[in-house]
């Protein structure tokens, strides 16, 4: 005697074949990525970038999903940074610098590129994505983010990447040229503040 699977089985839509990424083109294109999003079968990364809701959303993933964005010349930094190291709310734009002397990458839709002298030590690698590190993603945090934003975002950094908070104060101090020192500074003092406190 033959047996039938279930009729449930039979009529369930099966699991589409993507990958880790999933862009609108790769699912029938915008409205149905939007509809995979607000239906939880997508977990959104950016605004035209997703992953199956079964896949870990990890450093290594969202880096994935920015890689295509960041010229080789290029390190992904600030709040960009922040965000391909500990996720939280993507950022507007895609924030990269690129090394004094080189020429500024061409224009992209939603990334900014500014010029800034980076140290080997200062940046690392993420799924093949030069990223700035810990520390140097706070400063660029602290110094050019709203301060409440700022405070979000380097408690997030501690959380959940070891930041330093005190490591990154001195290392302000020895930044003689660092334009905004007081603005940094103030958000690194505040956030200092909030870890003596008892209360």
């Amino acid at each position: 005697m033959h047996a039938y699977p279930p009729l449930d089985r039979l009529l369930a839509p099966p699991d589409p074949d993507v990958g880790l990424l999933v862009r609108p083109p790769d699912v029938g294109g915008a409205g149905a990525f939007q509809e995979l999003v607000r239906s939880g079968a997508l977990v959104a990364l950016l605004d035209d970038v997703a992953a199956p809701a079964r896949v870990p959303v990890t450093a290594t993933l969202r880096a994935l999903a920015v890689r295509d964005q960041v010229p080789t010349s290029c390190v992904v930094a600030g709040r960009s940074a922040a965000w391909v190291l500990c996720g939280g709310p993507p950022p507007p734009r895609l924030e990269v610098v690129y090394p004094p002397g080189a020429h500024r990458p061409p224009p992209r839709h939603g990334r900014v590129a500014r010029q800034a002298a980076l140290l080997r030590s200062e940046t690392e690698l993420v799924a093949g994505v030069r990223v700035t590190d810990v520390r140097r993603t706070a400063l660029d945090v602290a110094t050019r983010s709203e301060p409440d934003d700022a405070t979000t975002v380097l408690r997030r950094l501690r959380d959940e990447r070891g930041l330093d908070l005190a490591g990154a104060a001195r290392s302000l101090e020895l930044r003689y040229r660092w334009s905004g020192r007081d603005r940094a500074r103030a958000v690194l003092d505040r956030l200092l503040a909030g870890e003596v406190d008892p209360g």
